[in-house]
């Protein structure tokens, strides 16, 4: 496993219930992001944020919308090592879903040749079929838009990331950075 003292100060478990850490940021540019049946959210949002060359920014306030199929991850119990909170398992649901609510950041990855490039981490809320509750969970490639989806993209500027230390023993596909401000 490994020792509090040895990750970055925003990566340790807080010390207190009002603890946090904040990095300033300003907006850039807004955008407002229309998908039509077929289009992948995840694959398209990347896309976008590759060819308008947008770093950092956030997606928002979805409106109109649904999934089908809606391929996701969820939390599940790690039955090998209890103490991991980590473990998120693939989900798929085929039946239509209206999509009610979607909010994610744009951030960088490494590529294999020592780059970066955009990727997408989305979290939603969907329902509404017939015999389907409602579901969430972090948004996967191979979801469908059905019908048409539409969100906000703000680019987020002034910043820059900072890599968490690796405590899953693995290299992150969704790294969950943190930021550091680069005008102060």
């Amino acid at each position: 496993m490994y020792n509090q003292s040895d990750l970055p100060a925003w990566q340790q478990d807080a010390t207190s219930p009002e603890q946090y850490h904040c990095c300033e940021t300003r907006r850039g540019r807004e955008f407002i992001i229309r998908l039509m049946t077929g289009a992948d959210p995840v694959l398209a949002i990347e896309n976008f944020a590759k060819e308008q060359n947008i770093r950092f920014g956030k997606v928002h306030a979805t409106f109109m919308g649904g999934f089908q199929p809606c391929r996701y991850y969820v939390w599940v119990p790690d039955t090998v090592h209890p103490d991991n909170w980590h473990l998120e398992g693939e989900a798929t649901n085929t039946n239509l879903t209206m999509l009610s609510a979607i909010g994610g950041m744009i951030g960088q990855r490494p590529t294999p040749d020592g780059k970066e490039e955009p990727f997408v981490a989305m979290h939603f809320v969907a329902g509404g079929a017939w015999d389907c509750g409602t579901i969430a969970g972090h948004l996967l490639e191979g979801t469908r838009v059905k019908g048409c989806m539409q969100c906000f993209v703000t680019e987020l500027l002034d910043i820059e990331v900072l890599k968490p230390v690796d405590v899953f023993g693995e290299a992150y596909t969704h790294p969950e950075n943190f930021y550091r401000n680069i005008v102060k």
